[in-house]
């Protein structure tokens, strides 16, 4: 890599550079969307995701006049609600057609990269920024999830718009007031993509009040009026709520399902992932639909008998052994169904505190795993070769960073409170796809110093092949070593 040609063009106009990166990031996931137009696939091959059809169900529904839900006049705020009405705006054009909507989000995904140049300009030097945005260009899973109507990729690009007017409202106490205005209205449409963005806001706030020094309390008032504008924008979807279910809630009814989903008191430990019979018929259910799409039928409707249930679905798939207690549910709403799980996960980890901790000790280890999830069918793993070579310069990235701690203070508040939601919640191996993007910025950084440092030009080459080779080594060889060891691990009772 010849550095002062990263230099001369990170320093080139910032309209050329943006322009530069839309189109070639624009390319590629026109290129990609040719070759698997799948709207929707997720990181496994040919699987079909069940929140993206739920999703679609739901913008069909809106665009046909019938409210947000699965089936006409049936309200639901089991999804958050921002990816249907988007889906839904285009129906109201296009017909019920899902190529439409991937040319939006293949639109929304060539704006991350030079969204991510400029979040990272603010905080690393030229070079850097620019790197980790050509790596966003052509990260794999940024790509995939361009043509894919799921929410990672409105919501990574909210993300970056947020904390990219956070950086600039909270490094002045004067002025700025577009910035806090941009970050706040960023910040609600990010929640109302996918509701994991609240502790941040926590973490954040605690910073501003230990570490914001003689500027303390011009910075709270700047945070505070930002979480006003915050709440202002989620307030319309909460006043809905209200009226549709009788009771307060901010978002969704999900969060109680998915606490309950990892702790619960049914046996055998409380976890629905261990249930054979749950497991069965889950892939049952997903040959058939799958057969039947293959079959040429649409993946809405054939979809929609399975997973157009909300929270009182899900509860179904137990077993005969449990259908008092399923039967228990009934008479209740969606909400209060999510509310009384939630309760229920809260009893189960409060009764078996260390069976809770193990748990979360699991999905600590999970979430920085370098495989695929299991395929549905077979649960086979895939190694996730462009994660696992990432990864090391990632880690070394943060460890460099660590100098100049205060600059990424918000990054790694962003990476802690990801971590920490899946950690305790349900967690998934695309959950962990928003650090990775913001993590393009210190393997970037990584990169760089790798380059400039090194006293011999061919030293970063032999690191980079090394790293290279060692992940396809692992990826070839070390699949029986590590599912024996994650088998261990998982055993823990």
């Amino acid at each position: 890599m010849r550095l002062s040609k990263l230099d001369h063009w990170a320093k080139s106009p910032r309209h050329r550079l943006l322009l530069l990166l839309f189109v070639a990031a624009l390319v590629i996931r026109i290129i990609y969307c040719c070759i698997n137009p799948n709207p929707y696939q997720g990181l496994i091959k040919g699987e079909i995701i069940s929140d993206a059809t739920e999703y679609d169900m739901i913008a069909r529904t809106l665009a046909a006049g019938g409210g947000f839900g699965y089936y006409p006049d049936q309200p639901t705020a089991f999804r958050n609600p921002l990816l249907p009405f988007l889906m839904a705006g285009v129906y109201v054009v296009t017909g019920p057609n899902p190529v439409a909507v991937q040319v939006l989000m293949i639109i929304l995904g060539s704006l991350i990269p030079p969204v991510l140049f400029l979040l990272a300009r603010q905080i690393v030097e030229p070079a850097a920024a620019f790197l980790a945005a050509i790596a966003a260009v052509f990260y794999p899973s940024l790509v995939i999830f361009s043509v894919s109507t799921m929410s990672e990729t409105p919501f990574i690009l909210l993300i970056l718009l947020s904390l990219l007017y956070w950086y600039r409202f909270s490094i002045t106490t004067h002025g700025e007031w577009m910035s806090i205005i941009l970050a706040g209205v960023f910040t609600g449409l990010a929640l109302l993509t996918r509701s994991v963005f609240g502790p941040l806001l926590v973490l954040w706030f605690f910073y501003m009040i230990f570490a914001s020094g003689r500027d303390r309390w011009q910075h709270i008032l700047r945070f505070a009026a930002f979480c006003v504008l915050t709440i202002m924008v989620l307030l319309p979807w909460a006043i809905r709520n209200h009226v549709v279910f009788g009771e307060t809630f901010w978002i969704t009814t999900n969060g109680g399902f998915n606490l309950w989903h990892r702790h619960n008191l049914l046996p055998p430990d409380g976890t629905l992932y261990s249930r054979q019979d749950i497991q069965q018929e889950l892939q049952r259910i997903y040959r058939f639909t799958r057969e039947r799409i293959g079959a040429g039928e649409d993946p809405v409707e054939v979809t929609r008998p399975f997973l157009a249930q909300t929270v009182r679905g899900y509860l179904m798939r137990l077993g005969l052994e449990e259908k008092e207690y399923v039967d228990s549910f009934q008479g209740l709403n969606e909400f209060q169904v999510d509310r009384r799980l939630f309760k229920e996960a809260v009893t189960a980890i409060q009764r078996y505190p260390l069976r809770a901790v193990i748990k979360m000790a699991k999905n600590t280890i999970k979430f920085w795993d370098p495989y695929h999830d299991p395929n549905l069918i077979n649960r086979d793993r895939r190694y996730n070769l462009a994660y696992g070579i990432m990864a090391p310069f990632l880690l070394w990235g943060i460890a460099l960073s660590f100098l100049q701690w205060r600059r990424h203070i918000l990054l790694y508040f962003a990476i802690i409170a990801f971590w920490c939601v899946s950690v305790v919640f349900i967690l998934m191996e695309r959950f962990r796809l928003p650090v990775e993007t913001i993590g393009l910025i210190f393997v970037s950084v990584a990169m760089i110093i790798l380059f400039r440092r090194a006293k011999k030009p061919w030293l970063p080459w032999v690191v980079i092949v090394s790293v290279i080779v060692i992940n396809l080594i692992i990826m070839q060889f070390g699949g029986p070593v590590l599912q024996c060891v994650r088998e261990t691990i998982h055993g823990i009772r």
